[in-house]
């Protein structure tokens, strides 16, 4: 529910009923109330906000939303990919550079960047 509209952000019933584009009969299923209640909720203009939340996350603007929260993720974790990448390559890079100088040094001085522990 963290992640679910405040009530005042929730379309109206009536828009919500409207967008989803199925009968009477598969949306009174899909909230799990007969057919009576839901039109009773439509009269009245309102229902509990868990009917409107599941009406809610099955119209356009539910779809909507979970789409552009995944699609915020995936290019968010693309972007960590990308730079944890980044510092594994610098990372390599700099080992590679300590391995050759480590190889060229002779003595082993103790102030060297790598020198040999005997």
């Amino acid at each position: 529910m963290f992640r679910s509209p405040r009530p005042a952000g929730l379309p109206h019933l009536h828009s919500l009923l409207d967008n989803i584009q199925a009968s009477e009969k598969e949306i009174a299923k899909l909230i799990d109330v007969s057919v009576p209640t839901l039109r009773r909720y439509r009269a009245q203009g309102q229902a509990p906000r868990s009917v409107m939340l599941a009406l809610f996350w099955e119209s356009t603007w539910g779809l909507r939303t979970a789409d552009v929260t995944a699609a915020n993720h995936a290019a968010q974790y693309f972007a960590l990919a990308q730079s944890l990448k980044r510092e594994n390559d610098r990372l390599v890079k700099q080992l590679l550079r300590m391995g050759q100088e480590l190889s060229n040094s002779q003595t082993g001085a103790a102030n060297s960047p790598i020198f040999k522990i005997r």
